[in-house]
């Protein structure tokens, strides 16, 4: 008689487990970490989209740009736009692009990243 009782018992924790192992049940509740990595990685590839979708005639002038409106070019961050100004403030307008080079941060990848989004 034991036998018998412990079947239907048996059975039962089966389909619990079964059940709470579905997809619909098991899907996991993403942590405040997880939402906080995808927001920034959308953001990050929405300002990315934006940047490539930048038509050329609405190109940056190094010689009159704003750190703010130096921001627009790939690679360029707060601080190396505020160098880029500072840069243009104590040696005077750029006369090429390639000149960005001398501004502290700016090589040559980040050069040719932008060369069509750049005038002088």
């Amino acid at each position: 008689m034991k036998t018998t009782n412990r079947i239907p018992a048996f059975m039962s924790a089966i389909a619990l487990t079964a059940f709470l192992a579905s997809p619909a049940i098991a899907t996991e509740t993403p942590t405040k970490a997880a939402v906080k990595v995808q927001a920034k990685t959308e953001a990050g590839e929405m300002a990315s989209d934006v940047k490539k979708a930048m038509p050329d005639a609405a190109q940056v002038n190094i010689n009159t740009a704003s750190a703010e409106q130096l921001l627009v070019l790939k690679g360029i961050g707060a601080a190396k736009a505020q160098a880029i100004v500072d840069y243009r403030t104590k040696n005077g307008k750029f006369n090429a692009i390639d000149d960005l080079a001398n501004v502290s941060g700016v090589g040559a990848k980040i050069i040719e990243q932008n060369r069509h989004l750049i005038k002088l």
